[in-house]
């Protein structure tokens, strides 16, 4: 019943749509979320299969992420991916949330170093993604200033790599992109691993300025999520579910991987 009642109110939204190729603006390479070179990654799978739902086709945009903002407001796409209100995008034209980031602090279990705060940073060598000390929040970014062992770096995997061969005490990136790149090398497949949770977690949508697009969108989404093709999706790229911590405000504290 709940099936049969989920159809009509999807057709109910999207008969006035007509089947279109979309433009959708995505964010530059960024493994597991966006493979570009493969048109692929689960933001790119999702919205894709998504919008083949809705009867449409996606035409990816592959921009610097400094950019989505002016082309939404030059008018110039459909729908722009991984935004939210902290990108000075007008909040009603944002979907419900479809993914969640969580940069995490990533230690190597058999090192068995203890971490409950920035604090605990001090003094450990410690490598992030490139503008992490200016985003992840003063009291990290301070701490980091002080610190002749901090180093930031673009390629991501080669974060993982340094952690794992022991280069570094710390790693910190979002702990999707971590077990990503961990898998893709079967010489760490042994090695366990502990994410620390210092930093809060950032909900993400799609900005969608058609209304009734828009809320064919979250209709459709919710569909996904509820029958289960969201987690297969999520099971592909071997990440995480994160959206329960849109209703769990509970500190999870460290976890082991």
């Amino acid at each position: 019943m709940r099936s049969l009642l989920f159809v009509v109110s999807l057709l109910c939204v999207i008969a006035p749509l007509k089947a279109k190729e979309l433009d959708v603006v995505v964010g530059w390479n960024k493994p597991p979320y966006v493979i570009t070179r493969e048109h692929a990654g689960f933001e790119v799978d999702l919205v894709r299969a998504i919008l083949a739902d809705m009867g449409h086709t996606l035409s990816p945009i592959y921009v610097p992420f400094g950019r989505t903002a002016r082309l939404l407001k030059d008018e110039a796409v459909d729908i722009a991916l991984t935004l939210n209100s902290a990108h000075h995008v007008d909040k009603a034209i944002l979907s419900a949330p479809y993914i969640i980031y969580q940069n995490v602090a990533v230690t190597r279990a058999d090192r068995k170093i203890l971490i409950q705060s920035i604090e605990d940073l001090k003094s450990k060598s410690v490598i992030a993604f490139q503008t992490a000390q200016s985003v992840l929040g003063e009291e990290f970014g301070q701490m980091m200033a002080s610190q002749p062992t901090y180093l930031e770096m673009a390629r991501q995997d080669r974060q993982v790599d340094m952690l794992m061969r022991g280069s570094v005490d710390v790693a910190i990136l979002d702990r999707n992109i971590f077990n990503y790149f961990k898998s893709e090398n079967s010489a760490y497949a042994a090695d366990k691993t502990v994410f620390h949770e210092l930093f809060s977690f950032s909900a993400y949508s799609a900005a969608i300025p058609n209304a009734e697009l828009r809320a064919a969108f979250n209709l459709t989404l919710e569909q996904f999520i509820a029958d289960g093709r969201y987690q297969s999706l999520l099971d592909k790229y071997q990440l995480e579910n994160l959206l329960y911590k849109l209703h769990d405000n509970t500190n999870v504290g460290d976890s082991k991987h």
